[in-house]
């Protein structure tokens, strides 16, 4: 628990760094949406900037059609298959995009990186190494993951809470809780758990 309180305030940190600076470091990224070296930190660990999710999740006035310019692909590189982790990659078929085109990309990008602030920064550099030697326990609402060797203190764990908390005019408010880090429950080697950090709660419409 101590080390990720050390890390859940590190992370505001860099995650008020990255929302001012996401819009100026989108136009440093290739042609496949590819953040230089000295910028991975702003970047989805698991995700080129242009991938079709950063299409899929923009207003649809901003939605160019990624499928004539682009495809994706599952690769790792040296690091992600050290710590068992592969990741999408973008290929561009079609470079020749319009102004136009070229402006949704340019949105599609930095929203992206503002809806997954400072990814790179809680994987690589606020991420754990986790074992395969997990406690689990879960109920209904909730799911505990836990190292079984480490330190209560320092070492991973992960919290899940969706728990409902009150019902009012046929509306149900759930927690929308998710801390410790992101631990891969099935993994069978040691894996990168990046840090989790979302403290929410979310409204359902009862008999959805």
């Amino acid at each position: 628990m101590v080390l990720w309180l050390i890390y859940f305030l590190l992370s505001l940190v860099f995650m008020l760094l990255c929302y001012p600076t996401n819009p100026f470091v989108v136009p440093f990224c290739d042609i496949n949406g590819e953040l230089p070296r000295f910028l991975k930190y702003w970047q989805t660990w698991d995700n080129s900037c242009y991938c079709v999710d950063s299409v899929e999740h923009a207003p649809k006035f901003l939605q160019y059609d990624w499928a004539r310019h682009y495809e994706e692909h599952i690769d790792s590189d040296p690091y992600l298959r050290s710590v068992n982790r592969k990741r999408w990659y973008v290929t561009c078929k079609d470079p020749n995009f319009t102004l136009w085109e070229r402006i949704q990309r340019y949105c599609c990008a930095v929203l992206w990186l503002t809806r997954n602030c400072s990814y790179g920064f809680s994987f690589y550099l606020l991420g754990l190494n986790v074992s395969p030697n997990l406690e689990i326990r879960q109920s209904e609402n909730t799911l505990f993951i836990r190292e079984i060797f480490s330190d209560g203190l320092w070492g991973a764990w992960s919290y899940k809470n969706t728990a409902p908390i009150f019902s009012l005019f046929g509306w149900t408010v759930h927690w929308n809780n998710y801390i410790g880090w992101k631990i891969a429950e099935t993994a069978q080697v040691d894996t990168r758990a990046m840090i989790a950090n979302r403290i929410a709660y979310h409204f359902e419409k009862e008999g959805d």
